[in-house]
C-alpha cells in the first residue's frame, strides 16, 4: 500500500502533461491490480479525439482545397500565413492517432527514439500554429491600419520562414529530454511518453507557458486591440461599412478568445498540480479531460474561424461544396475590413 501511495505521488506530478495518453488515476489503479473501477474516461477520450480528428482533417482539407482552387496565395498576402497555420494544425492532427492508441492500450506503442520524435513534432506543430497566429494578427493589423502601404509579399514570406524557424529552434531544446518511462517494476506494458524527465518537468512547463502562450497572447492582444481601436475610430460612411466593422471586431474578439480558452485551462491545471491541489476524484478527472480536449480542438477551430467563416470565401465555399452557380459571374466588392477577414 505504501508503494501504491508513493506511485500515486509520482504519477500525480506527471499525469497532467496534456499530450501523453489521456490516462487518469482510475486507469493506474486498474493496472496496479487494485479494486476494479470501470474506466470510461479513456474510451470517451479516444472517441472524442477521433471525432476531433475527423472534423479537423475535413476543415483543413477544405482550406487547402480553397487555396488551391482559387489560387489566392498570389493574390492575398494574409493567405500565406493562414496556409502556414493550416499546415501546422494538420501536423498536430496527424499525431493524434498515437495519443488514441495510448489512451486505449494504456502504453506507448513505440520505442524511446520514436517518443522523442513524437514529442518534438507535437511541440513543433504547436509552436508553428501559435506563431502563425501571431503573424496573422500582425499582418492583419498592418493591412487594415495602413491600407495604402500594406506589407510586401517579400515581408510576408519572410514572416512565414521566421515562424517555422522559430518553432523549430524553440521546440528542440524543450523536447531534448523527452523519454519513454514505465510507472514501476513489473509494469513494463504501462508506459508514458513524457516530454521531459521528471527533474525538468516544471521548468519545461514554465518555458512552454511563456513561449507558447503568454508572449504570443501579448502579441495577439496588442495587435487586435490596436486593430479594434482603429476600426471603431474610423468614420462610418454607410450601413455596409458599419456591418463590416462590427464583423471585423467580432472576428478579432473570437480569435483572441478561442486561443485563450483552448490553452489557458491546461496551464491552470499544471499550476494546480504544482501547488499540490490536484486530487483523485471525478471532478478533477473531468477537468483534466476538458483541458485535453480543448487543446486538441484548437486545430479544428482555426480553419473555421480564419478561413471558412471569411466573407471572402463565403460564395466560393458554397459553390465548391454544392456545385451551385457554376457559370454565373459574381462581382465582389472588397473593402478594407472584409479583405482581411
Amino acid at each position: 500500500m505504501a508503494k501504491t501511495k508513493e506511485l500515486y505521488k509520482d504519477v500525480r506530478d506527471t499525469i497532467v502533461d496534456l499530450h501523453k495518453a489521456g490516462m487518469g488515476y482510475k486507469t493506474i489503479a486498474k493496472q496496479l491490480g487494485e479494486k476494479a473501477v470501470p474506466n470510461t474516461f479513456s474510451l470517451i477520450f479516444a472517441c472524442t479525439c477521433g471525432v476531433i480528428l475527423g472534423i479537423g482533417f475535413c476543415a483543413n482539407l477544405l482550406v487547402f482545397s480553397l487555396f488551391a482552387k482559387y489560387n489566392t496565395l498570389r493574390k492575398n498576402r494574409l493567405d500565406i500565413l493562414l496556409l502556414s497555420m493550416a499546415l501546422a494544425d494538420s501536423l498536430t492532427l496527424l499525431l493524434i492517432p498515437f495519443t488514441l492508441h495510448s489512451a486505449v492500450s494504456y502504453s506507448w506503442p513505440l520505442g524511446d527514439t520514436s517518443c522523442k520524435v513524437y514529442q518534438f513534432f507535437l511541440a513543433f506543430s504547436l509552436a508553428a500554429s501559435t506563431y502563425s497566429l501571431c503573424a496573422v494578427s500582425m499582418t492583419r493589423a498592418m493591412i487594415i491600419t495602413n491600407p495604402y502601404h500594406p506589407p510586401t509579399m517579400d515581408l510576408v514570406v519572410l514572416m512565414f520562414v521566421l515562424v517555422w524557424a522559430s518553432a523549430f529552434f524553440i521546440s528542440l531544446p524543450l523536447r531534448i529530454f523527452a523519454t519513454k518511462e514505465s510507472l514501476g517494476p513489473g509494469l513494463g506494458n504501462f508506459s508514458f511518453c513524457l516530454p521531459t524527465i521528471q527533474e525538468h518537468h516544471y521548468q519545461v512547463v514554465l518555458s512552454q507557458f511563456m513561449l507558447y502562450y503568454f508572449v504570443p497572447m501579448l502579441v495577439i492582444a496588442f495587435n487586435y486591440v490596436r486593430l479594434a481601436c482603429f476600426l471603431h475610430k474610423s468614420p462610418v460612411m454607410s450601413v455596409a461599412s458599419a456591418r463590416n466593422t462590427r464583423r471585423a471586431s467580432l472576428m478579432v474578439f473570437l480569435a483572441a478568445g478561442t486561443f485563450s480558452i483552448c490553452w489557458l485551462p491546461g496551464y491552470i491545471l499544471e499550476l494546480c498540480v504544482y501547488l499540490e491541489l490536484y486530487r483523485h476524484g471525478q471532478s478533477w478527472e473531468m477537468f483534466y479531460f476538458i483541458c485535453t480536449v480543448l487543446q486538441y480542438l484548437h486545430p479544428c477551430v482555426n480553419p473555421v474561424l480564419y478561413v471558412l467563416l471569411s466573407k471572402r470565401y463565403r460564395h466560393r465555399r458554397g459553390s465548391w461544396l454544392f456545385n451551385c452557380n457554376r457559370n454565373r459571374v459574381q462581382p465582389q466588392i472588397v473593402s478594407i475590413t472584409t479583405e482581411t477577414m
